[in-house]
C-alpha cells in the first residue's frame, strides 16, 4: 500500500493540488474500506489487481479535480456520515454555524407541543437531519426544487434513524410548502453572485450543482425571496435562521430591517472568524 500511496501523492502533487498526502491518505482509505490509520499499521500489503484499478480510477477522477465526496459517495458533518452525490452540495463545515445557530435560539424559545422546522433548500439533507436528532421532539419539512437532492436527503435521514420525523417535499421556497406556521425557518440558499461563478475552484464550478450554487446578480436573489414570505410562515416569535456569504452579513441584515416584522436580527461568524448567518425572530408586539 504504500506503494501505491507514494505514487498517488505524487500525481495529486504534481498537478498542484494542496494536501496532496492527505487527499491520497484518505482516498486509498475511502476506496479500500478502511481508517488511515490501517494504511499505515500494514504498509506492505500487496494490493490486487482490482483494488489498484478502483484506486487508479478514484487518483485520475481528483486530478480532473472531482470533489473528493462525490468519488467517494459520503461526507462527514456534524460527526455523522451523510451520503453525497453531484445532485447536491458538498458538506460544508461553515454550515454548521447554522444548526448551532438554531439550537441556541431554540434553547431560549418556549414551544408548545412538536417544534415545527421547515429546512428550505434542503439538499442532501444535512440540516434536516441534524435538526431531527438534535431537538427530537421536532417535526421537520425539508424542501427542494430537485427531485434527485431530495432522494438523497431520504436516505440520509433513514440511515440516521429520523426518516418518520422529517417530511419531504419538493417545491420551489414556500410554494408548495405544507401549511404554516413554522417555529423555525432555516436555509442555506444560493448565494454566489453570478459574475464570480467563474472565479471558484474548478473543484465547485466545474462539479457541484449551479442552482444550488448560483444566487443571482448580486448573491441575494433567494434572500429577496425569503425574507418577506417568512414572515407568513412563522410563528409568532418564531426565528428565521439563514446562512450567508462572508460579505453578506450587511445585505442581508438591512433586507430583514426593512420588513417592519422582524427583531433581534444577529450575525454569526463561523468558525474561521466569517460571517456566516443572520438570524431573526417574528416580532411578538405587531
Amino acid at each position: 500500500m504504500k506503494t501505491f500511496l507514494d505514487w498517488s501523492t505524487d500525481r495529486l502533487d504534481r498537478s498542484g493540488i494542496k494536501l496532496s498526502r492527505l487527499e491520497a491518505e484518505v482516498l486509498l482509505a475511502g476506496a479500500l474500506s478502511l481508517s488511515r490509520e490501517e494504511i499505515y499499521r500494514a504498509p506492505e500489503r500487496v494490493l490486487s489487481e482490482a483494488e489498484r484499478s478502483i484506486l487508479q480510477t478514484c487518483v485520475e477522477r481528483r486530478l480532473h479535480r472531482e470533489p473528493m465526496a462525490y468519488i467517494l459517495g459520503h461526507r462527514e458533518f456534524w460527526s455523522l456520515d451523510f451520503k453525497v452525490t453531484p445532485s447536491v452540495l458538498v458538506p460544508r463545515p461553515e454550515t454548521e454555524t447554522l444548526i448551532e445557530s438554531l439550537l441556541a435560539m431554540y434553547a431560549v424559545t418556549s414551544v408548545n407541543g412538536p417544534v415545527r422546522i421547515l429546512d428550505i433548500g434542503t439538499g442532501s439533507g444535512i440540516v434536516a437531519v441534524v435538526a431531527a436528532r438534535e431537538i427530537p421532539e421536532s417535526q421537520v419539512t425539508a424542501t427542494d426544487f430537485s427531485s434527485e437532492a431530495l432522494a438523497v436527503a431520504r436516505e440520509n435521514a433513514s440511515a440516521h434513524g429520523v426518516f418518520d420525523q422529517i417530511s419531504f417535499v419538493q417545491a420551489d421556497l414556500f410554494l408548495g410548502a405544507p401549511e404554516p406556521p413554522y417555529d423555525f425557518i432555516v436555509s442555506n440558499p444560493p448565494y454566489i453572485e453570478t459574475g464570480c461563478m467563474h472565479d471558484l475552484m474548478p473543484d465547485i464550478r466545474d462539479f457541484e450543482p449551479r442552482t444550488a450554487l448560483d444566487g443571482g446578480i448580486d448573491g441575494l436573489d433567494f434572500y429577496r425571496r425569503i425574507v418577506p414570505d417568512a414572515l407568513n410562515h412563522l410563528k409568532t416569535g418564531g426565528g428565521l435562521i439563514l446562512e450567508i456569504g462572508e460579505t453578506q452579513a450587511e445585505a442581508v441584515s438591512n433586507l430583514l430591517h426593512s420588513e417592519e416584522g422582524y427583531e433581534s436580527i444577529k450575525v454569526t461568524r463561523d468558525i474561521g472568524g466569517y460571517d456566516r448567518v443572520v438570524s431573526a425572530r417574528k416580532r411578538t408586539n405587531g
